[in-house]
């Protein structure tokens, strides 16, 4: 398999990954033009010349992954001195490790009409996206985008574990008068981001549910994010869309907001969750 096949499954697969590429090479050097990969699992495809060099390229490149971060490797061929590597060739390279990391991954709870337009506009932002709902009408819906993922089930006890969620997933809960249950699913799983569509009332009753019934601690009820989204006035579902978006890649960038919502933002969350259930029954 080409470095350019293993790129393009890895891509596919959505999974980060470092592209190790020699940029410059002076002396003595087991190779002098080579790519490597290495993937967040520590899988490595190709190779820049094997021994130390590569090993320390490597362990280098797996901590560029985590930190999500590009940057470069020096090596010198040498056993002592800066970069030495514990060789005696004498030469000295320097790689670039470029890292690629994994598309955000947007978990939409329920496929009414605020989700649909999540849906929509997290597309043109390059998340995946999943859309799970227990109504499979919903899932159907000729609005929803067909690059969207749907996961379907009896209820979210089901439908959850399918989902695949992680320390990395955005998760948003917007859903046909099965809030409790979804939130209830996941509010204990390790996602980095967990929001529910809600006015200020709602909100403060799901967060006195999570303390007195589940028994969570403050800090795990000040996970959830409710009502959810930057503080634009929205209304309509397609700018309540813009409000989590905004928050979301805010926190993909790696800025942490706080949500500052008014009333009057309140109850538009509440007026779209009226309208969910109006429509969809």
């Amino acid at each position: 398999m080409t470095i350019f096949s293993t790129l393009s499954r890895l891509e596919a697969e959505n999974r980060s990954f470092a592209l190790l590429q020699i940029v410059e090479s002076r002396g003595s050097t087991p190779r002098h033009s080579a790519c490597m990969v290495v993937t967040e699992g520590g899988e490595v495809h190709g190779t820049i010349g094997g021994g130390m060099l590569e090993r320390l390229a490597i362990e280098r490149a797996r901590a560029a992954v985590v930190e999500g971060a590009s940057c470069l490797f020096h090596g010198r061929l040498a056993r002592q001195g800066e970069n030495a590597v514990g060789s005696d060739c004498g030469g000295a390279v320097t790689v670039h490790i470029a890292v690629y990391p994994r598309r955000p991954e947007l978990f939409l709870l329920g496929a009414g009409h605020v989700n649909r337009e999540v849906a929509r506009a997290a597309l043109a932002l390059d998340f995946q996206v999943t859309v799970a709902d227990t109504w499979q009408a919903n899932l159907e819906h000729p609005e929803l985008p067909t690059a969207c993922r749907r996961v379907s089930g009896k209820d979210y006890a089901a439908i959850v574990p399918l989902l695949g969620l992680d320390e990395q997933s955005y998760v948003v809960i917007a859903t046909n008068h099965e809030d409790r249950e979804a939130l209830t699913r996941v509010i204990g799983l390790p996602v980095r981001y967990l929001g529910l569509l809600a006015s200020r009332r709602k909100a403060h009753h799901f967060r006195n549910v999570l303390r007195k019934e589940l028994g969570l601690a403050e800090q795990e009820v000040a996970r959830l994010h409710a009502p959810l989204g930057l503080d634009i006035h929205a209304e309509t579902p397609a700018e309540i869309a813009i409000s989590i978006l905004g928050e979301l890649v805010s926190l993909y960038r790696g800025h942490r907001v706080t949500p500052q919502v008014t009333p009057t933002d309140g109850e538009a969350q509440a007026a779209a969750c009226q309208q969910e259930i109006a429509v969809t029954g």
